[in-house]
């Protein structure tokens, strides 16, 4: 059986968008150091209070 992580970009208030890819990009790290075996991006397009990623193939 394989685990893996699903999550958004989401900003946390007052944040910027740096700061919600740092935060998600360290959760991935964190999940593969916890041995799951994937990670699932979101994408949303002009939706920057649900998720500041729009395109999961430049991270």
């Amino acid at each position: 059986m394989h685990f893996g992580i699903f999550m958004e970009f989401g900003l946390r208030d007052g944040g910027s968008e740096a700061e919600a890819f740092r935060e998600g990009l360290d959760l991935v790290d964190a999940a593969e150091a916890w041995g799951l075996d994937s990670a699932w991006l979101s994408e949303f397009h002009f939706s920057p209070d649900r998720s500041v990623l729009s395109s999961p193939i430049v991270v």
